[in-house]
């Protein structure tokens, strides 16, 4: 009884002084690509760089970042290359999310130019369903979000989203920007023609987490750019 106690202690505490959350990247390919397109070349070259990488979620109990480990070394021949290959797993950016304000923002290269792309912190309508499974020793709870890429008319640009997240760290936050559930996402399976799942391998607790909220790029509000992007 006694460690039951000072496990939920200690859990309390990890949601309440921030965390730092490490993902593993695996591909979940619905399509095999082919090695006569540049595509395909690219998302072969995806599947044996960004397992080598880490993806990491800093948060507190009212904000998060995410990115790439950028300390990693990488064996893309270019920058314009390894940005090409992030993009497979929706890492060319850094996702900053501020629930308290109602804050979501994207900020990535785009178009020759560095955007600081803004959205509502609680734009995302997920569907949770019974379903439950382990990771790292925490009960998960699965939900389902459908989402566009796009501004909405383009079909093609589908996806199903498929979270499973722990309520025991009751922290509204995940991976590449995919947040607003009632607890911490651990596993991100990211579903399409060249899928993907994100899996938290370590969760550290950090006291005095402090999130950097993006400063640099233009800003826009994303309704604006998704007619850039069209």
């Amino acid at each position: 009884m006694r460690f039951v106690i000072i496990f939920l202690i200690s859990l309390q505490c990890l949601a309440q002084q921030g965390v730092e959350v490490t993902y593993a990247y695996k591909t979940n390919y619905q399509k095999a690509p082919s090695n006569k397109s540049f595509y395909g070349k690219l998302a072969l070259k995806a599947k044996q760089v960004l397992p080598t990488l880490d993806f990491v979620l800093k948060a507190n109990a009212g904000e998060s970042s995410y990115q790439y480990n950028q300390s990693m070394i990488n064996d893309a021949s270019n920058p314009e290359l390894f940005k090409m290959i992030l993009g497979f797993a929706k890492a060319d950016a850094i996702y900053y999310g501020n629930q308290p304000n109602n804050i979501f923002i994207t900020q990535k290269n785009a178009f020759g130019k560095l955007y600081k792309i803004e959205s509502a912190f609680s734009d995302l309508s997920w569907h949770i369903t019974n379903m439950t499974q382990e990771i790292l020793g925490f009960k998960c709870k699965k939900a389902v979000l459908r989402y566009n890429e796009g501004d909405g008319t383009n079909q093609n640009q589908k996806r199903e989203i498929v979270a499973w997240f722990t309520p025991k760290l009751n922290l509204p936050f995940g991976p590449i920007g995919f947040r607003g559930l009632p607890g911490l996402i651990l596993r991100l399976e990211y579903k399409w023609n060249f899928g993907f799942v994100l899996e938290s391998t370590k969760i550290k607790r950090v006291n005095d987490q402090n999130i950097q909220k993006p400063t640099k790029g233009e800003s826009i509000k994303i309704e604006d750019y998704r007619k850039l992007s069209r």
